[in-house]
């Protein structure tokens, strides 16, 4: 084996080794230092050095040995020959005014042949110790360095690109894994302060932020609710947002920082695609900026916890509604109380009452009241109002009557007490309309006041109407001061009583037509010959025929009485 051979087998094996050093490395400064040392022993020479492009095309020098270049980055335009040595031009000329001999471009292979490959360092080297020429098996070896070099980086480039792809979806699976308890855990908060709470904790342990303020909008108005203020944003600024974005939608977003000081990131707080907050961050305690991934979980914990709030929202909600509607069931339950649950038997009188409220309790009231054993007291009474106010209004009338009906006061001096003591203890929009009569068995007598009340209803076995109007005013608007009046009707066999409140004459139909007295009067007559029962139900399905599909507007009571005595 010729020195030739022997000479050449060497540098086969240095290029091998050489290549299995260069690649075990991602870093692109241990790569190139270790290129150019690898050279530098074969070219004996102690001057060299590895320059690499910037992200502008400048050149910069990374490592250098032995070597002064400039530290700011420079520009030089290339040109190579077939195995990428430097050739006379611009840039050459000014590589051997800082001391370069020869320099090799470090460049990534090109599928098309004609096109050259991407710049991704230049070794240059200074001149030999023995100050000869550098030959052209030297010039082939640096080139063949230069290969192994470029395939080296872009080992390194993918190196890094795969750790990177690797640590960002080791990121992804985190954050995911992070949400998924997130949202476990808020939804087993049910307590808004709880969840507020829970997502201070989270912004502060997740992103370093213990600045921020929540915007909440709320149910009942346009307004915002602002839960935390961290950031101490103003009523003022609120509002500003507010009349600014009423729509809240990414321009809003991206120009919060007009409105809120030391806000640098407004995120938006949606639940099922309808945006109902803003969350607002300051900066992190760190100074770091946000990345890409922790705005995103910025918005993901932002939608968890507005998702949160509003669950915990409708579920204070349904237990209001639930406990507001066990607090009207026991009303409801209380009121029926108070209504006669079986009138009594009147000898020579036949005598039913009904009551239907239109909602689960009303402020209609009807009542007989034994007062002797031939003496008894008819009673109907309409509340101002519905709902438990009405019915709480009916239940003080109703224990007024019964503490007064027993003493056997003339009607006019029992109204104008009970009006004194509503008036006294009710407010000035509440009032009742009331009628009472005291029917006497033996003399065949009604004597009644009417306070107000839709005149009752008596149509006489010849088929006249009389309506019982004389009395006062309704019950509850002022102190007495003109005395109440009482007139006495006789009864005969064929003669009823129908007392009734506003809810049937003015009960309404699709059109908003009220069912009118007249046609109430027409009702009493048809049905006038039958059982008090039947004529409650010919009238009441009269009523409702006429309401159709609209709702039950009022409280709906009658009372009807029919003389039987011969």
């Amino acid at each position: 084996m010729n020195s030739t051979t022997t000479s050449n087998l060497i540098n086969l094996q240095s290029l091998i080794d050489l290549s299995a050093a260069l690649n075990a490395s991602d870093d692109d400064a241990f790569i190139l230092n270790t290129a150019l040392l690898s050279v530098m022993g074969k070219l004996r020479t102690f001057k060299a050095c590895a320059l690499v492009p910037n992200s502008e095309g400048k050149w910069f020098c990374i490592t250098t040995k032995g070597m002064k270049l400039p530290e700011e980055p420079f520009e030089l335009e290339l040109q190579t020959d077939d195995i990428g040595t430097l050739v006379l031009g611009s840039a050459y000329q000014t590589l051997v005014e800082w001391g370069v001999e020869l320099s090799q471009s470090v460049r990534s292979s090109s599928a098309n042949d004609e096109v050259q490959g991407e710049y991704l360092a230049l070794l240059c080297f200074g001149a030999n110790l023995v100050k000869q020429p550098y030959s052209d098996e030297e010039r082939q070896y640096i080139s063949l360095v230069g290969s192994i070099t470029a395939n080296a980086l872009l080992n390194a480039r993918n190196m890094r690109s795969l750790r990177e792809t690797g640590s960002y979806l080791e990121r992804k699976n985190q954050l995911l894994t992070t949400l998924f308890e997130i949202n476990r855990e808020f939804t087993a908060l049910l307590q808004k302060e709880e969840i507020l709470k829970f997502l201070t904790l989270r912004l502060m342990g997740q992103l370093a932020v213990s600045r921020f303020s929540i915007l909440v909008k709320s149910n009942e108005s346009s307004s915002f609710e602002i839960p935390v203020n961290r950031l101490k944003i103003t009523e003022d600024e609120a509002q500003g947002l507010l009349c600014e974005y009423k729509e809240l939608g990414d321009e809003a977003l991206e120009r919060c920082q007009i409105f809120i000081k030391d806000c640098v990131m407004a995120v938006p707080m949606k639940t099922q695609n309808e945006v109902r907050g803003l969350l607002l961050v300051g900066e992190k305690m760190n100074k770091k900026p946000f990345t890409a991934e922790e705005r995103n979980f910025l918005e993901a914990l932002s939608g968890t916890a507005m998702t949160a709030l509003e669950n915990a929202r409708l579920f204070h909600e349904e237990l209001e509604k639930k406990r507001l509607e066990d607090e009207l069931n026991l009303a409801r339950t209380i009121q029926k109380g108070l209504l006669p649950q079986e009138l009594p038997s009147i000898t020579g009188f036949e005598i039913t009452g009904m009551s239907v409220s239109s909602k689960q309790i009303g402020g209609d009231y009807y009542d007989v009241i034994p007062l002797s054993e031939h003496e008894w007291m008819l009673v109907i009474a309409d509340v101002s109002g519905k709902g438990t106010p009405a019915a709480l209004l009916m239940a003080n009338t109703q224990a007024a009557l019964r503490a007064l009906a027993p003493l056997q006061l003339p009607l006019p001096s029992m109204v104008s007490r009970i009006n004194d003591l509503l008036y006294a203890n009710t407010s000035s929009d509440k009032f009742v309309t009331f009628f009472c009569g005291k029917l006497n068995t033996q003399e065949q007598t009604l004597t009644f006041c009417n306070a107000g009340h839709n005149p009752p209803l008596v149509r006489r076995a010849d088929g006249t109407v009389e309506r019982l109007m004389e009395g006062g005013l309704i019950l509850g608007i002022m102190e007495t001061l003109v005395p109440y009046e009482e007139k006495s009707i006789n009864l005969t066999c064929g003669d009823v009583l129908l007392c009734y409140t506003d809810g049937v004459s003015e009960a309404l139909n699709e059109l908003h037509e009220e069912y009118s007295e007249e046609r109430l009067e027409s009702a009493l007559h048809r049905s006038a010959t039958k059982s008090a029962r039947e004529i409650v139900e010919v009238i009441t399905e009269d009523v409702q025929s006429h309401a159709g599909t609209a709702p039950q507007s009022d409280d709906i009571t009658m009372l009807v009485l029919c003389c039987n005595i011969q």
